[in-house]
């Protein structure tokens, strides 16, 4: 059979359309949601209408570079959308039928559509027609499966790319790297670039981080003028902005105690100002309105606007998770539009578009599940631009609104974050430069890097992760920790690696599963660790280090933060709804139990004994609570806090917020049979403050952006960042 692989070419799956150029699936006309991946496995389905599919050829032609225990997550998860997407039943299918541990079928008809009027259209049955009734052919014809073959083989063929990357994002031609002009020359960083209303000045911070960071506000002239120190405080810092007359710029303050606040400086110098408290990331709606972030009592961090005076405060946006954050926000030129980039307890999410009359939650915009820090607008609105990372570092993406397609426009090595375009249109300013992360080992013989090539981390007391958490083996002779090899929303992930302390043997340890953070387990046989789905989402695995058996899911619901207990229990977060509870899972139960009836979303630890759990986070109190009921204990402020191995010590860090934000950390030792010192009632506020306590250890984490302890407060790992960064102009046309 010969069938025109044109453009305009559709199929039919029951009463589903399939748009294979566009990668859209429609019923009744009305467009149907559906991932790319679960859209693949339809695809490589109507190849094959009636035979059977094997797990084994959809891990070859989609999973290749998977290892089992992610392939079989991984499909699962697609098909169970792939069936949601259709209103297809497992039990009783219509569409899709399941060989269990063979594969699927797909047993629906299948009908090529052409749109020419010289094309055919042709009826694809799943099984072979019954013969002697040759009538039936000149209403309907039906083609022998084995006909088939050809005719979508040329179908696909030219519709690959769209199968296979359905309007995902397209590459354009990038700006040759020559074309750059360097703005800024430290030997630090200068990030968070923002341009005046006429194009003439560049405000930024000189610091390493681009979310919260370290560092002053500075202003320069452009071309060529000398940076110019507006700021003078330790307060950590992100976000400056121009207000619409040039006159002032605004930048966002980040305290533990006194929150989130906006303050604006002029822009020929002078002394800073606040203008709203609770207020971050403000730009300038027009000239008499702001938009804002705003924490909410009880509700994730939403967008707001206001007169500069909070006059007329409305919501614009609020994420639908409690514990999501709307960080940034940039409205359109016309008024109508805003970007927005928010981050939940996993990472930065793909940046959203949605009316600024707040009346949709709008969709996604930008390479889809990339996490997305930054956006902007050219001067006509008909452009979107942003910094987001699609799965090879952070780069700038444009694309047309409002039905364009996402476009990259910077690669290689470099990152690219920050997005501040011309009034011109022309080009574009953000902040270039590489980030990397390395793992150390401090112990008798000072400190000294432990991990080999590549981005590596250790989760435990920091900006990602507030709990401690057992990265060393029981004998203290091997130290695990995470090595990015692919990319992930997560702030932090990776595959698991070992080095072995006495060789310095390095070794992968599960080769193929990317994890976001993990716990080893006392016996230091098994691993509790949480990866993301193709959605971005979080689920709770139990593995075995030897890797005989592959890892094991905890279950189907969105979880994370898993903890080993007493016992070899596993402690985590499940998610149900909008808010999450803590559940447990013992090594030979298979339903998880709840431990707390009240939401739990930040639970950061479980005591030796299991008596105990900490919560809270380090932009807040930390407090331990009984698990069989009593009186809450209060811990500290702006810290994270958990014990090491054994009972013997519990460990603070008090810190700052941003990722390189410093700080100490105490080791305090615990009398024996307990498992809390003895402490203020209201806790502890500061090292400093700890001084009547029973302190072993005092760390100074300058430098150090995660701290993991070790078996006793004399051993400990942590991750070290190094950062340069510079402001660069990138043509746009």
């Amino acid at each position: 059979m010969q069938v025109p692989a044109t453009g305009s070419t559709r199929l039919r799956v029951g009463e589903i359309e399939i748009d294979l150029r566009c990668g859209e699936l429609r019923r009744n006309g009305d467009k149907i949601k559906l991932q790319e991946r679960p859209f693949q496995v339809l695809t490589a389905l109507i190849e094959r209408p009636g035979e059977v599919v094997t797990r084994q050829e959809m891990q070859q032609k989609l999973w290749p570079t998977e290892t089992f225990g992610d392939f079989e997550h991984s499909i699962n998860t697609a098909v169970k959308k792939l069936r949601e997407a259709l209103g297809d039943d497992a039990e009783n299918p219509r569409f899709i039928e399941t060989l269990p541990r063979r594969g699927y079928r797909l047993i629906a008809p299948v009908e090529i559509v052409e749109k020419s009027v010289s094309g055919p259209k042709a009826a694809i049955s799943p099984v072979p027609p019954q013969h002697g009734n040759p009538q039936g052919a000149t209403l309907q014809k039906r083609w022998p499966v084995a006909t088939i073959g050809g005719a979508l083989a040329a179908l696909l063929a030219t519709a690959a790319v769209a199968l296979f990357f359905p309007l995902a994002w397209r590459r354009t031609s990038a700006p040759s790297r020559n074309a750059w002009v360097q703005i800024t020359n430290f030997a630090d960083s200068a990030t968070s670039p923002a341009l005046s209303p006429d194009g003439h000045m560049v405000a930024f911070i000189r610091g390493p981080d681009t979310f919260v960071t370290a560092g002053q506000v500075y202003v320069k002239m452009l071309p060529d003028g000398q940076p110019v120190q507006l700021t003078h405080d330790d307060l950590p810092k992100m976000a400056p902005v121009f207000s619409p007359d040039g006159s002032r710029i605004a930048y966002t303050t980040v305290d533990l105690i006194a929150g989130w606040n906006t303050w604006v400086v002029p822009a020929q110098g002078g002394e800073p100002q606040v203008l709203l408290q609770n207020a971050s990331a403000l730009t300038w709606a027009d000239r008499k309105h702001v938009v804002f972030s705003e924490l909410k009592t009880g509700a994730p961090m939403g967008i707001a606007t206001a007169t500069e005076s909070r006059a007329g405060e409305r919501d614009v946006y609020l994420p639908a998770e409690i514990a999501s954050m709307a960080h940034r926000s940039w409205v359109s030129p016309d008024g109508n539009w805003v970007l927005i980039s928010e981050m939940d307890m996993v990472g930065w999410r793909p940046c959203r578009v949605l009316p600024f009359d707040g009346s949709t939650t709008g969709e996604t915009a930008g390479p889809k599940a990339a996490r997305c820090t930054y956006g902007g607008w050219s001067a006509d609105g008909k452009t979107m631009y942003f910094s987001a990372d699609a799965g090879d570092g952070y780069h700038i993406w444009r694309q047309r609104f409002p039905r364009g397609v996402p476009e990259q426009l910077t690669f290689g090595a470099t990152e690219e974050e920050g997005v501040a375009v011309s009034p011109d249109g022309r080009t574009l300013i953000t902040s270039a430069g590489i980030k990397e992360s390395t793992v150390w080992l401090h112990d008798s013989q000072g400190d000294r890097q432990v991990s080999g090539e590549g981005f590596a981390s250790v989760p435990g007391l920091g900006f990602v992760g507030t709990g401690v958490r057992s990265v060393f083996s029981p004998d203290g002779k091997r130290l695990f920790y995470l090595v990015r090899k692919r990319g992930s929303r997560a702030f932090k992930s990776g595959e698991l690696w070992m080095t072995d302390l006495a060789t310095g043997r390095i070794e992968a340890v599960l080769p193929g599963v990317s994890m976001t953070e993990f716990d080893l387990a006392p016996d230091g046989e098994h691993l509790a660790f949480t990866a993301l789905d193709e959605e971005g989402n979080p689920h709770a695995w139990l593995a075995q280090l030897d890797a005989h058996i592959p890892p094991k899911q905890l279950t189907l619901s969105v979880a994370r933060q898993p903890y080993f207990g007493p016992g070899g229990d596993v402690y985590f977060l499940l998610r149900e709804g909008a808010q999450e509870f803590l559940y447990t899972v013992g090594p030979n139960e298979i339903a998880p139990r709840l431990i707390d009836s009240e939401p739990s979303a930040e639970f950061s630890n479980i005591s030796p004994s299991g008596d105990w759990l900490l919560s809270g986070s380090d932009s807040g109190t930390v407090v331990a609570r009984p698990v069989k009921g009593g009186s809450v204990i209060r811990i500290c402020s702006s810290c994270g806090a958990g014990w090491g191995s054994g009972s013997k010590f519990l460990y603070i860090r008090f810190r700052n917020i941003g990722e390189m934000a410093g700080g100490r950390t105490i080791a305090i030792g615990l009398p024996a049979g307990k498992e809390l010192p003895m402490l203020p009632a209201s806790g502890l506020k500061s090292a400093e403050d700890a001084k009547g306590v029973n302190v072993v250890a005092e760390i100074d984490m300058t430098g150090k952006t995660v701290f993991a302890p070790g078996p006793d407060p004399s051993v400990y790992a942590y991750s070290r960042m190094t950062v340069q960064r510079n402001l660069f102009r990138i043509p746009l046309k």
